[in-house]
């Protein structure tokens, strides 16, 4: 009885739809009747007027694009130091929600001086200091030598990620939802919860790379090189003899290193030669006179 009950309704709906569809079809019949001379109108109106204006196209979709910007400035060994200590302070005094400092690193004192700041930010800061590097290169006495801009589509990882997760917690509801049946043996409830923790965790990681994704589109890497220029930039006349006075000076320096260090040991080495030289020759002294 039940069964015939359900098939009964079960006919009365399907019935239902067939006859809404034949009342849509027929509907949408007549409106196309209707329209195709409005079309056909609209059609001998535009052959004529060939400067009518067409319909702008829809927008093209927005990428989500993770930006990177590498610059590199030659300045001199002076005043690289104080660029590069002035351009961490902005970033720092700017606040963590729109300049972080992820590295600093230099050394002013080797032979080839320079430094490396990496700096990750809010897009439209990024964009408003970098677009003061030259003028501060200029500034300190050098100059721009480099700017990359790098840009990752990153819009299909996000898609995917965003996908994965909702179809991830669909499937862990409907497990949700036969487990709360009754029924089901010990070992299989385990099952389930087995499944349950995995999908969990599946969530997790996806949710985990979806925020990366978006912190990449939604902040810019900015990586600044300082290296020596000025008098010793590439392509100056005068950098061969800078550099030769500097290797004379560093040979210079090598081999007085050297000779400390050959009297540090040799100098121990005559005292006591010096030493043991005097005791013998003020024996013989004596030995003499008495002969």
């Amino acid at each position: 009885m039940r069964k015939g009950l359900m098939l009964a309704a079960a006919s009365l709906l399907v019935l239902s739809a067939c006859q809404e569809a034949e009342r849509t079809a027929e509907a949408g019949y007549g409106e196309e009747g209707a329209s195709a001379p409005a079309a056909d109108s609209a059609a001998a109106l535009s052959r004529t007027r060939p400067d009518a204006p067409v319909a702008a196209a829809p927008p093209a979709p927005i990428a989500k694009i993770a930006y990177a910007f590498s610059y590199v400035m030659s300045v001199p060994r002076d005043r690289g130091a104080e660029l590069m200590s002035r351009h961490e302070l902005a970033c720092a005094s700017a606040g963590a929600g729109y300049c972080q400092v992820v590295s600093a690193q230099a050394d002013w004192t080797a032979r080839e001086p320079g430094g490396r700041l990496e700096l990750r930010g809010q897009p439209e800061w990024i964009n408003r200091f970098r677009s003061q590097l030259a003028l501060d290169a200029q500034n300190a006495g050098g100059r721009l030598d480099s700017a990359v801009t790098e840009g990752e589509d990153v819009t299909g990882g996000i898609d995917a990620a965003q996908t994965g997760a909702k179809t991830t917690a669909s499937l862990a509801d409907r497990i949700r939802d036969l487990q709360a049946r009754r029924g089901g043996t010990l070992e299989q409830r385990l099952e389930v919860e087995r499944q349950l923790t995995d999908l969990q965790r599946q969530y997790d990681a996806q949710q985990l790379q979806l925020r990366a994704l978006n912190d990449r589109v939604q902040s810019a890497r900015l990586t600044l090189d300082y290296r020596q220029g000025g008098v010793m930039a590439a392509d100056s006349p005068t950098r061969p003899v800078a550099r030769a006075l500097s290797d004379a000076f560093g040979l210079s320096m090598g081999m007085l290193a050297v000779l400390i260090t050959a009297g540090s040991v040799l100098l121990p080495v005559a005292v006591i030669g010096g030493a043991v030289w005097w005791a013998v020759v003020r024996r013989r002294k004596p030995a003499r006179a008495q002969a």
